[in-house]
């Protein structure tokens, strides 16, 4: 559940796959440096987007590849800063690649690149519990993905 950040109010979530037309009318003020469109059809790669469960507004969306032992986070990202209305939608979308991991038999073990340096790495190891491979390559191994999991959506 995502928490209201003034109100502190909860709302579930629900995860559904990324449209074309999503981008065009609901993220056109994202991070313009990243094209989710680049994406589509590309054979393994899903994209989904993270919404209030009953509201068709974006909070977050994820691109994941299944990969030969994880789940590969291609692109990541919350709706920009000055339309955030709720927090934690970073661990859900998150959570979510961990729970997509499990399903196909991974155990949870999530891969990705950080797009960022250090603040967004120190986010990944503190919050979420990654663990830093190389200089931006970051791992989120079983019991994590457990954690993370029971934390999130239980």
């Amino acid at each position: 559940m995502l928490i209201h950040i003034q109100s502190g109010e909860t709302y579930p979530i629900s995860f559904h796959y990324l449209q074309p037309h999503d981008i065009v009318d609901q993220m056109y003020d994202w991070e313009e440096n990243f094209d989710w469109s680049v994406y589509f059809g590309q054979h393994g790669i899903a994209v989904y987007k993270m919404v209030i469960h009953g509201d068709d507004v974006i909070q977050g969306a994820i691109a994941l590849e299944h990969r030969e032992d994880h789940v590969w986070v291609h692109l990541i990202e919350s709706v920009p800063r000055k339309r955030k209305e709720f927090d934690l939608i970073g661990e859900h979308l998150m959570v979510f690649a961990c729970k997509c991991s499990m399903e196909v038999g991974f155990e949870g073990a999530v891969a990705f690149q950080s797009k960022m340096k250090a603040p967004l790495i120190q986010y990944y190891i503190n919050v979420i519990g990654a663990k830093r491979i190389t200089s931006t390559f970051m791992l989120i191994d079983e019991s994590v993905a457990e954690r993370l999991v029971m934390l999130y959506l239980c």
